[in-house]
Formats: C-alpha cells, sequence, structure tokens
C-alpha cells in the first residue's frame, strides 16, 4: 500500500504537517518533580519525531501547580522555569521536521490534595466518582484565577518554541467538569446551559488568542462519553460542544471518547476491534469545517489509509502504537509494514503509569523510556563474529539474539519446537488475542535480517551446545508450570496450557486450580466450550495482581457463565471423581466433583538447568522468564538487557 492520504501533508490553522499521522497526547510521568522537560522525556519524544510523525500533541501539561498536582512527575507549563527545558524539547523534536503542541492541562477534582495539600478544586463540589475526594466549589475568583494560569502557560509554550497549544477539556478533568451537566451544577453563568458551561474554555480561547493573535489552538474532548448516567453526554451532545468551540475561532479538534467513569472507551484493552467508535469521529468530521484528529485503535498504517480514505478524520491519532514502534511511520512510508512491533493493547503502560504510578512502560519495546539510557550509537558492536548461543525462540530468545547480532556476534538460536513464539503460541489462542501471532511474526523477521542462524526441531543440551565453543548461552526456555508433586494424584491433572493449545480436550464438568492470567484465560475457554466450572484459588480474591481493566475484561466474559468460585480454598488431592480442596478459613475439606481437573499454579524458574550448563564448562545466562517467571514485558525487557551488557569471557 502507497499510504497516499497518511502521506499527504495537512493543515492546522497556519500550521503546515508534513503527514496525517499526529501522536496521541499520553503520560509518562518522565518529566522532574518540578515539572520540566527531563534528559529523559526529551530523548523520548526525539525519538518518535525522528521515526516519522508529522505532529506530536505532548503528554497533559499542567498549568497550576498549587491546586492540581495529578502526579510528581507530570510535565508542567505553570512557571516560567519550565520554559527553559521545553525549549530543548520542542528544539528537538523540529530537528526532525516534527511539529509539537503542548497539551494543557488542570486536573479539578481529578487532582491529589495528598501531593497539594490543599482541596481539590471543582465547578461545583461534586466528587469524580460517587466515592471519590470531595472537591470545592470555585468561586467567581478561583475561575478567573486558573484561567489565567491557562494563558499564562499558553504564553509560556509559545516562547518555548512550541507550535500550538491544546486545550484538555476530556476524560473528566477541569474543563470537561466545566462542560459537563452532570458535574457542573452551577447556576450562576458558568452553569446551566450549553453556552454557560462552555463560559469557562471559551474565555480561555479569547485570552490566547488575545495574548497570542493566530497561534494554532486544539480543543481535545470526548466525542461521545458512552456513559449510562444522567449528566453525562453522548454524540449529539459531544457535537453540540464542538460547533459551539468550533465558532469560538478554535483551530482543530481531537476527538476521544469515554469519561472518568469509562476508561476503556479511551484506551481499549485487547478485546476491543479497532474501529470500533469510528462513527463518532466521522460524525465530526461531516458536521464541522476545522479539521478532526482522531484516536481509533490505530494498530497498523493500513487501517489508518483506511480511516483517512473513508474520511472518518482529517488527521489519525496513533497512541500507544507509538509507545511499541516509534518508527511507525517511517516504516509505514518506506513500504515495509510488515517491519513495525504493532501495538497488542495489553494495558501493560497503563497497568504502570495508572495501577502502580511508576513511569511508563512497554511489553514490546524495552527502550521506551529509556532512549537516553540505550542509545543505539552506543551499542557496543564488539561481537567480532565470536559465536553465542540462544536457547529457546520465544519473546526474550528473539530480544536477545536480535541484539546480540547486531553487536555482531555470530549468534545461533536453538529451538526445540517446530515454530519460534514460545509461550506466545499459548497466548494467542485465548479470545481477542490472535493479534500476538504479529509479534512472532516481526520478531522472527528482524532476528533473521539480522543473521540470526534459526535452528528449529533442535534440542540444546549441554553437550551439543559445548559442540560449538560458545562464548556465551543464552538461556531463554521459559518458565515451566509448578506442579505439586506433594500433592495425591496430581499426575490425574492437565495443565492450563494445554488445554488451551487443544492438546487436551475436558471431559464433563472442569475444577481449575488457580485464577491468575493465564487460569482465567483458560477458564474464559473451558466456559464457551459448555463445560460447567468451579474456579479454585488460594488467594482471598480471584485474579490477584492482574491489572484491574485487563481483570474487569476478561472477568465480563466469565461471570455470565456462573462459574462457581471458591476463593480461600487450597487444592489437596486429585481424585477419579474430580479435586479435594481445603477451606483456608474453616479448615474444612469438601470434594469438587469435575470430571477434569485444571491446573493453573504459575511457573518456576530455570535455575537447575542453567546449573547443568555450567557444570559442562559453558558461560550461561538466563533470560526472561527463565530468570523470573513473568509476562511478555520482563521476556522481552530481560532479552534486550542481558543482551546489551553482555561482555564475552
Amino acid at each position: 500500500m502507497a499510504y497516499e492520504k497518511l502521506f499527504t501533508p495537512g493543515r492546522i490553522g497556519p500550521l503546515t504537517i508534513r503527514n496525517r499521522a499526529v501522536m496521541s497526547p499520553m503520560g509518562t510521568d518522565f518529566a522532574d518533580t518540578n515539572g520540566n522537560a527531563s534528559p529523559r522525556l526529551i530523548a523520548y519524544y526525539a525519538e518518535r519525531a525522528k521515526g516519522g510523525i508529522g505532529l506530536i500533541i505532548n503528554e497533559y501539561t499542567g498549568v497550576d501547580d498549587v491546586d492540581s498536582i495529578p502526579t510528581q512527575h507530570n510535565l508542567r507549563m505553570a512557571q516560567d522555569y519550565n520554559v527553559k527545558a521545553a525549549e530543548e524539547l520542542t528544539e528537538t523534536v523540529h530537528m526532525y521536521g516534527a511539529k509539537i503542541f503542548a497539551q494543557l492541562h488542570h486536573g479539578g477534582a481529578t487532582s491529589k490534595s495528598a501531593f497539594t495539600g490543599r482541596q481539590n478544586l471543582s465547578p461545583s463540589g461534586v466528587p469524580m466518582t460517587p466515592a471519590g475526594e470531595v472537591p470545592r466549589e470555585m468561586t467567581l475568583e478561583d475561575i478567573k484565577r486558573v484561567q489565567d494560569k491557562f494563558i499564562a502557560a499558553a504564553v509560556r509554550c509559545k516562547k518555548a518554541g512550541y507550535d500550538g497549544v491544546e486545550l484538555h477539556a476530556a476524560h473528566g478533568y477541569l474543563m470537561t467538569q466545566f462542560l459537563s451537566e452532570y458535574y457542573n451544577r452551577r447556576t450562576d453563568q458558568y452553569g446551566g446551559s450549553l453556552e454557560n458551561r462552555c463560559r469557562f474554555i471559551d474565555e480561555v480561547i479569547a485570552g490566547i488568542r488575545a495574548k497570542l493573535g493566530n497561534y494554532p489552538i486544539s480543543v481535545r474532548i470526548c466525542g461521545d462519553e458512552m456513559t449510562d448516567h444522567p449528566g453525562f453526554w453522548n454524540l449529539e451532545g459531544g457535537l453540540a460542544i464542538a460547533k459551539h468551540l468550533e465558532a469560538q475561532g478554535i483551530d482543530c479538534i481531537n476527538i476521544s471518547n469515554g469519561s472518568s467513569w469509562n476508561g476503556n472507551a479511551n484506551c481499549e484493552p485487547f478485546s476491543y476491534t479497532p474501529g470500533w467508535k469510528k462513527h463518532v469521529a466521522k460524525a465530526f468530521k461531516e458536521a464541522l469545517s476545522i479539521p478532526v484528529i482522531a484516536t481509533n485503535t490505530i494498530k497498523d498504517p493500513d487501517f489508518a489509509e483506511q480511516l483517512l480514505e473513508e474520511g472518518v478524520s482529517d488527521f489519525v491519532a496513533l497512541g500507544r502504537s507509538q509507545f511499541a514502534d516509534p518508527e511507525f511511520v517511517n516504516k509505514a512510508k518506506a513500504g515495509h509494514p510488515e517491519k513495525i512491533r504493532n501495538c497488542i493493547a495489553c494495558m501493560y503502560c497503563r497497568e504502570r503509569l495508572l495501577g502502580n504510578a511508576m513511569p511508563v512502560q512497554c511489553a514490546l519495546n524495552p527502550r521506551l523510556g529509556r532512549e537516553y539510557r540505550y542509545r543505539w550509537q552506543d551499542l557496543q558492536k564488539n561481537g567480532e563474529g565470536r559465536p553465542v548461543v540462544v536457547v529457546g525462540g520465544g519473546p526474550g530468545g528473539l530480544e536477545c539474539s536480535i541484539i546480540l547480532a547486531k553487536r555482531g556476534f555470530a549468534v545461533t538460536l536453538l529451538e526445540k519446537g517446530e515454530t519460534l513464539g514460545g509461550t506466545l503460541n499459548i497466548a494467542k489462542l485465548p479470545p481477542f488475542k490472535a493479534n500476538i501471532q504479529g509479534t512472532i511474526d516481526v520478531l522472527a523477521l528482524e532476528a533473521r535480517e539480522a543473521g540470526v542462524d534459526i535452528r528449529l526441531n533442535t534440542e540444546a543440551t549441554p553437550e551439543r551446545v559445548a559442540a560449538m565453543n560458545p562464548v556465551g548461552v543464552f538461556l531463554a526456555v521459559g518458565a515451566p508450570p509448578v506442579v505439586p508433586k506433594s500433592i495425591p494424584g496430581i499426575e490425574k491433572a492437565v495443565l492450563a496450557e494445554d488445554v488451551i493449545l487443544g492438546k487436551v480436550r475436558c471431559a464433563g464438568d472442569v475444577a481449575l486450580i488457580g485464577t491468575g492470567l493465564t487460569g482465567l484465560e483458560c477458564a474464559e475457554m473451558v466456559l464457551d466450550q459448555g463445560h460447567q466450572l468451579t474456579m479454585v484459588e488460594m488467594n482471598a480474591t480471584v485474579g490477584q495482581g492482574i491489572y484491574n481493566v485487563v481483570f474487569n475484561d476478561i472477568m465480563s466474559r466469565i461471570t455470565p457463565h456462573s462459574p462457581t468460585i471458591l476463593t480461600s480454598h487450597q487444592l489437596t488431592a486429585v481424585t477419579d471423581s474430580g479435586a479435594e480442596v481445603k477451606d483456608l478459613s474453616t479448615g474444612e475439606t469438601k470434594t469438587v466433583a469435575a470430571g477434569t481437573v485444571v491446573l493453573a499454579l504459575g511457573t518456576r524458574n530455570q535455575a537447575p538447568l542453567a546449573a547443568e550448563f555450567e557444570t559442562a564448562g559453558l558461560s550461561t545466562v538466563l533470560v526472561g522468564s527463565a530468570e523470573t517467571p513473568g509476562r511478555i514485558a520482563g521476556a522481552i525487557r530481560g532479552g534486550f538487557e542481558k543482551a546489551w551488557v553482555f561482555e564475552a569471557e
């Protein structure tokens, strides 16, 4: 595909953008504690600019460091001292031909009083959720003060070299709260009618225009809040707001969806189909004359081109796809979309940022946020053709092989199976996860292009590997499942991974022991096959440790089947008639009748195997889940890091 539409320049106000690809604003927590653009953050955006994106709208940028501190490391333009580092950011982005807007933000009721030491502000004192912090209703003086902060931040942005600003009026933040009939219950000139609810943002727009003239202004709103509760707006309400804002002279509108109650409509887990909400963006495109930017779960350039051809939007917003592969746009332009590491919507990025209040990371891109530390020009190319062996063709082994080959080592990858992918060949089989095959394909392609000698159907014994005289051996063999031999009758049970792979067909009722991610995915498949299911979990809750967005998504499909769930229960025996379990709260033992008992008890590392290779005189490194059992993120990151720092003895 030539991607003619994608690579046609576009205009936003007086600004020409080199293509129709816009990087969505996404939080990172890479700024310093004063809200300045850190070297880490600058390197992160530079990588995306260099990767060919047309316009970067950087992450939410605070205008107020007194009443709005959502995190301790959010980017800000609240003070004059923020300008210096911001200028370095914009100059770096411009060096690579991209444009950049700052997304100006005030959290309002979503701020964290623990950070500010003050009660949060809001239009009407309505908490974000019924159980949330109760904010303080803003006085007219408060309103004027915060509006002035937006305007002052915009002035700083222009001084710092930003090409424009975006006002964040989506996702439940302060400007949204004013627009909302649910959050805004004022009876003065800032509440009630649509015109009054828009007055706060209208006056900010007018203030920026008065100070900066024909300076590009974008507004981000949720086209449809998709929240079934009185006071949240639907598509009709979103269009009314957009038409009003267009009349105020803004230069473009950026359409997201959802609300503070429905984040999945904004940042979807893997079960959502790309383009499921494109009707929203298209309605705005048809109703407005200003350019429309829109997100649409875009994971590949073919779909981006399709959206532009269909007239869904004027610019396509690339979000997590820019996390997964900063070279997304360049690879598309070069005619090599197959080389893109496409986002798999695993939610690891959001889990890090929102679930754990940690800087964002990506499961597929171990350099995300660490571009300043792992610079390609610093990669030591000192392999000098010396042989190394990587055992295991899963994500960790493939990533490890790629980096070692780039360093100049002669890499041989031994895979005992007939295909590459390792446990990804299991992970791709549950419902809605077929896109993981793309990760296997692109890693395999990268390995082959790097010159890795891939040998399938080859068992890696210490003797066979030793005969290859490697200067290093990397065991990326994954983590075997835990099967407690001390439990009577355990040999009668089957493994969840074998059920998922179709190696084992369940018979009759099923008892599933363990409800981690693999367990829940197995449960979903078993229920879809029509079996009655009892889920047994030793912990007090099901799915412990799974990010709540992913957990809720999977459980939304499991719960309608009404499985029996036994928490705080431990497997004590497997019998011909089912499973014996112990109630940890009472000590009572009970029998779960089942024709099939399925184990999903987690995994263990491969330290004993490493010892065997070391005994054979081989310098051995454990990689990924073989060292620390985990998920694809840990496997790829481990493979990358171990290969980057490896020093041959």
